[in-house]
């Protein structure tokens, strides 16, 4: 018989060894161009900032990198620190591509494995605890966010966080390591995703009452209640460990309300039984039995529907009600799985059939702070853990032969298993060279804000900017819904978007004096020579590395102390070459970048890209 500590590594290296198989071969992964899901371009950039923030002394919560000069701050994004952090060493020597796409592989099978400790404490045994791993780490909502959403699918502290209570509730964890263990998991948990931070807490302590309010009178109810003080003495330990953070969170750019609609991203109640494409047996029925019209009702984008659990799995759960439900040691799983999977329907009932409208007792959390921005679909994490654990146990303890017990386990692992060979699992990131490039550092001193068109959704800027290593500021960036009021007017969606069709001069140019701005890069790729969107700055570009480079001044010395203050401190010590018409002083027909160039005239193409350029013009604009 395999030695216990044993099968614990045996466990995690069947996680590892699947995660491998169903993400890294069917993309066919490239770490320095290539991540896996949709792009993760925001969690890209977090991966770098973390690190390269408190190396350089800077206040980390909050950014003038972004929106510049009017910032943003990081506690109401997913800024991910807790995971930034830990893969800091890997960022620094590989990139953050090399980091992203680790915690990609990873998480599914450390959340398994974390899932199968819970599992094997309970029953002491292996196969059902592996077989309840596998239910949580490799579920739908898991490989759902692994589209593109770190925040959400780095979800092990969770079953830890379980663990911990039950070794204490035993009594093979003292009270003193048990607050300290639970404070440090949930301010991971807090570093990870404050969403789900901020629902595991009620959750959670509402799991740990009803466990006591079923336990029989006497010693064990004592113990839960014992370990319930215990546990509000972790909460309060992590609050107090978490106080800068809530000055952030509470008095710097507090969002009022909800950011999302609960009634908007939901979990439907058919995509507990129906598939979707990121299912394999989704994929391959879609064309002949036509989910696609059930998936046009469901609420949220694709990747939000991630409630599918699978008709083997719910078989087992049936199964396991009719054997144990009278059983007071599973009162407490049942009820918990029907809680949050009522709340994981939101405040409303949807269904595929007219219905009048249904409130729901998630209706009643709606308005409280911090709750009243959580998206009900993503309490099918909770649902996925709950029946993980019902699987566990009905494996363990069932009267059922074994062989129909297998039967069912692979059953439940087939149709739970993602289909990864899409594209949609594997995104190339154009990159120019430009970035990444010493040419960057001689025309860009650093502190220079910079305006980079088009500024695209989901912010590719970003990780952009990260490959510079933070060398400029951007006017502009993603950080998802939040925007600084000074970004949200037409004149600032025209500037950002720099397309013909929106280049409206006049705003154009307010934008750019009201942002510092001192250079526009268009990427070559996205616009073709003859329609240049900066073409009535009458400016002849740069061409290097990959994009198009307009100075619209000449910086000599740059310091970037406006990172610490939020403003600039003594930008430029030479004189400004040249600038705006009108805003800048700009004088047209004249074009020093141009007259530099040896050759080179603002009524021709411009010969002159990067370091092709002859050796007298790179000596005339040094001494510029």
């Amino acid at each position: 018989m395999t030695h216990p500590r044993r099968e614990k590594w045996l466990a995690l290296a069947i996680y590892v060894l699947a995660a491998t198989v169903l993400l890294v071969l069917p993309t066919r992964l490239h770490l320095h161009n290539t991540i896996i899901g949709s792009p993760g371009f925001l969690f890209l950039w977090m991966y770098s900032w973390w690190p390269w923030a408190i190396l350089h002394g800077l206040n980390p919560l909050y950014t003038h990198q972004i929106w510049a000069p009017s910032g943003q701050n990081l506690l109401w994004v997913t800024s991910i620190p807790s995971v930034a952090i830990i893969m800091a060493p890997i960022t620094l020597l590989f990139g953050p591509l090399a980091s992203y796409n680790l915690v990609a592989v990873l998480a599914p099978a450390i959340g398994a494995w974390s899932a199968y400790l819970l599992g094997r404490e309970i029953t002491g045994q292996f196969f059902p605890a592996l077989f309840g791993g596998w239910v949580f780490g490799f579920s739908g909502y898991e490989f759902g966010h692994l589209l593109g959403e770190v925040n959400l699918f780095v979800t092990f502290a969770i079953p830890l966080l379980i663990l911990a209570y039950i070794l204490h509730w035993k009594g093979n964890l003292g009270r003193r390591w048990y607050i300290a263990l639970t404070a440090v998991l949930l301010v991971f948990q807090f570093g990870v995703s404050t969403e789900v931070f901020a629902t595991l807490l009620p959750f959670g302590l509402l799991a740990i009452i009803a466990a006591a309010a079923f336990a029989p009178a006497g010693d064990q109810r004592r113990r839960h209640l014992a370990a319930l003080r215990a546990t509000m003495a972790a909460i309060l330990l992590a609050i107090v460990l978490l106080t800068p953070c809530w000055y952030y969170v509470f008095f710097v750019h507090y969002v009022h309300g909800a950011i999302l609609s609960s009634n908007v991203i939901v979990a439907d109640p058919f995509n507990y039984v129906i598939p979707t494409p990121i299912n394999w047996l989704g994929h391959l029925t879609q064309s002949w039995i036509g989910p696609a019209h059930w998936l046009a009702r469901w609420q949220g984008r694709s990747y939000e529907q991630d409630a599918y659990l699978g008709l083997p799995l719910l078989g087992i759960v049936m199964l396991f009600l009719r054997e144990f439900m009278d059983q007071k040691s599973t009162r407490v799983l049942i009820f918990m799985l029907a809680v949050v999977f009522i709340a994981s329907l939101g405040s409303r009932l949807h269904l595929p059939v007219h219905i009048p409208n249904v409130l729901l007792p998630w209706s009643a959390f709606v308005r409280l702070p911090l709750l009243d921005k959580a998206l009900p679909a993503r309490f099918s994490l909770y649902v996925s853990l709950a029946v993980a654990m019902i699987g566990t146990w009905w494996m363990a303890y069932s009267r059922q032969n074994r062989r129909a017990k297998v039967v069912w386990a692979i059953a439940t692992v087939v149709v739970m298993l993602p289909y990864t060979w899409t594209h949609h699992w594997r995104y190339h990131i154009p990159n120019p060279v430009f970035f990444s490039s010493p040419t960057l550092r001689r025309y860009l001193p650093q502190g220079t804000t910079v305006l980079i068109s088009p500024d695209g959704f989901k912010g590719r800027t970003m990780y952009w900017q990260a490959e510079s290593n933070f060398r400029f500021a951007m006017a502009g960036g993603y950080v998802g819904t939040q925007v600084p009021r000074s970004y949200t007017t037409s004149e600032a969606q025209a500037a950002l978007a720099l397309g013909p069709a929106h280049a409206n001069r006049r705003s154009i140019e307010n934008f750019l004096a009201r942002h510092h701005v001192d250079a526009i890069i268009v990427p070559v790729a996205d616009r073709p020579t003859s329609a240049t969107p900066c073409s009535f700055l009458h400016i002849t570009p740069i061409i290097t590395g990959g994009v198009r480079l307009y100075l619209l001044r000449q910086p000599q010395h740059a310091t970037n102390n406006f990172l610490l203050h939020g403003q600039k401190m003594s930008k430029y010590s030479g004189r400004v070459v040249h600038s705006l018409q009108g805003l800048y002083g700009y004088r047209p027909g004249h074009d020093p970048i141009a007259s530099a160039h040896t050759g080179c005239s603002r009524n021709q193409e411009d010969p002159c890209t990067g370091d092709d350029r002859p050796k007298e013009s790179r000596d005339a604009f040094a001494r510029r």
